[in-house]
């Protein structure tokens, strides 16, 4: 209990400590003096091997939570996936988050009398909350950018067909098409008109959505600019292939149907007649919970059915 009574004061103090820094009111002009001293501690710093994106963006606005987040390659790629998620939390918040939830698991432990290897769990069960809401909204805003992808290439290819410029067809596109398409092209092409060449600019994007897709318009486009072409009907066939990768794809998941409904039934199926016997009569399922042979029939099928559902779903899902 000592050991967990330490844990608890340790993360309660740093969610603490994170909050206030974060959302203590202060003086203005101090907080935008320095966030103005940090930018530009930022910048002087071009001798050291520091990442773009460490130069251009701050992790946390706080300097000191900064510098240390800095140090750290995971902040980067938590950066990147919360941009991708197009959330506007910094890095340090999403840190603050964790913490605060891996404090909070254990104060519960704490206030409940739960033994340490329970609190402990919970305690990281609400550590990874952040992170699997970043997923989720990562997962659909890709998911949401892939459905109007292919509209934005064929605007993109008629703009250009029509006799608009490259960067022009991207401005058209920008204003058209909805968020995030449009807030993607929209960034390539405020970065390309501040300097930002081309490569660099499209390249960003493929970064910041992770598709197969959006590689392929990419590169099309690159090589299209080093060795010239039709781009205009170079994009309608992308488009036209990412149209059809869509139907094989709906005719898969009806393909499969029968599969994954199989899957799901035979997840849930023992944990189903589990809760009927135990509410039906509670004393014959007891000898699973209290005996030792019991426990470690229940584990022993805990890990079959993961190793089955897994399995099931290596089966079913066919990349194109």
């Amino acid at each position: 209990m000592i050991v967990v009574a330490l844990l608890v004061f340790a993360s309660v103090l740093v969610a603490a400590l994170g909050g206030y820094l974060l959302l203590s009111p202060g003086d203005p002009q101090k907080r935008e003096i320095t966030k103005r001293l940090a930018l530009l501690e930022l910048r002087n710093i071009e001798d050291a091997d520091m990442p773009d994106v460490l130069k251009n963006d701050l992790l946390s606005d706080v300097p000191p939570l900064h510098r240390i987040l800095a140090s750290f390659d995971s902040a980067l790629r938590i950066d990147m996936r919360l941009k991708q998620a197009g959330m506007r939390m910094k890095v340090g918040v999403f840190a603050l988050l964790s913490l605060g939830g891996f404090g909070a698991g254990l104060l519960l432990g704490a206030l409940l009398h739960w033994p340490v290897m329970i609190s402990i769990p919970v305690g990281a069960l609400l550590l990874l909350v952040p992170n699997t809401a970043v997923n989720i909204r990562r997962r659909r805003r890709f998911k949401t950018f892939m459905r109007h992808f292919p509209e934005a290439l064929e605007m993109f290819a008629r703009s250009l067909r029509a006799g608009h410029s490259f960067t022009g067809a991207i401005q058209l596109v920008a204003q058209e098409m909805p968020d995030p398409v449009g807030v993607e092209f929209q960034q390539v092409f405020d970065e390309q008109n501040l300097g930002v060449p081309v490569r660099e600019a499209l390249t960003g994007m493929a970064q910041r959505v992770d598709s197969l897709d959006v590689r392929f318009f990419v590169t099309a486009i690159l090589i299209q600019r080093e060795t010239g072409g039709n781009l205009a009907e170079i994009i309608d066939k992308i488009a036209h292939v990412i149209r059809e990768r869509f139907r094989i794809q709906a005719q898969l998941k009806i393909f499969t149907a029968q599969a994954r409904m199989t899957g799901m039934i035979l997840a849930f199926l023992p944990v189903g007649v589990a809760l009927a016997i135990g509410i039906l009569n509670p004393e014959y399922l007891k000898p699973l919970w209290f005996e030792k042979a019991g426990k470690v029939m229940v584990a022993l099928a805990l890990c079959m059915q993961l190793t089955g559902a897994l399995v099931i779903r290596k089966i079913i899902r066919i990349k194109i």
